[in-house]
């Protein structure tokens, strides 16, 4: 699947598809490409469902990056379309927002199953509830590290908040 097709595909979905190209390489030049595509919590599902139904390939996941952006939370989900075909490959960033009064997402383990360190890596980092995610237990945090305090995230719940715990712990 070509770049062009990717694109299509996912506008049948009526999805706002951003590409983005570089030129890579020094002795063989050639585009590398990227989709940046806005998506719905309540549609991420269906959009990685589409994904994987249109692709040649099984879709690559990558991983979850987040960003605290004040009111909401910021999830990108990084995947790779033709992963491992030598300049085919094409990165697909799914971004969805989710409100910091509503936090929370559909899991993807049941469409990638790869997606679950990801996802709770999320649920602790930063506050997200993965919603049909079976093992929310910690994988960085240590099971007493207090509830509500998310060491990602720049708001109350935050680093002062862990920095203020490291202190005591450090005596």
């Amino acid at each position: 699947m070509n770049i062009e097709e990717l694109t299509a595909a996912l506008k049948e979905k009526e999805l706002e598809v951003r590409v983005q190209s570089v030129t890579a390489g020094v002795k063989n030049k050639t585009q590398r490409h990227t989709l940046w595509v806005p998506v719905e919590r309540h549609r991420l599902k269906e959009v990685v469902a589409h994904l994987i139904d249109r692709t040649d390939h099984f879709p690559h996941f990558s991983v979850i990056s987040p960003s605290d952006e004040g009111d909401q939370v910021e999830l990108n989900y990084h995947f790779t379309v033709n992963y491992g075909i030598p300049q085919g490959e094409i990165a697909v960033t799914l971004k969805v927002l989710v409100p910091k009064d509503d936090c929370w997402v559909p899991t993807l383990t049941d469409l990638i199953p790869g997606t679950a360190f990801s996802e709770r890596e999320i649920i602790e980092m930063m506050g997200v509830d993965v919603h049909g995610l079976e093992d929310k237990r910690h994988l960085f945090l240590t099971e007493d590290f207090p509830e509500g305090v998310y060491p990602w995230r720049r708001d109350d719940t935050g680093p002062r908040e862990t920095n203020k715990l490291y202190e005591g712990w450090k005596e």
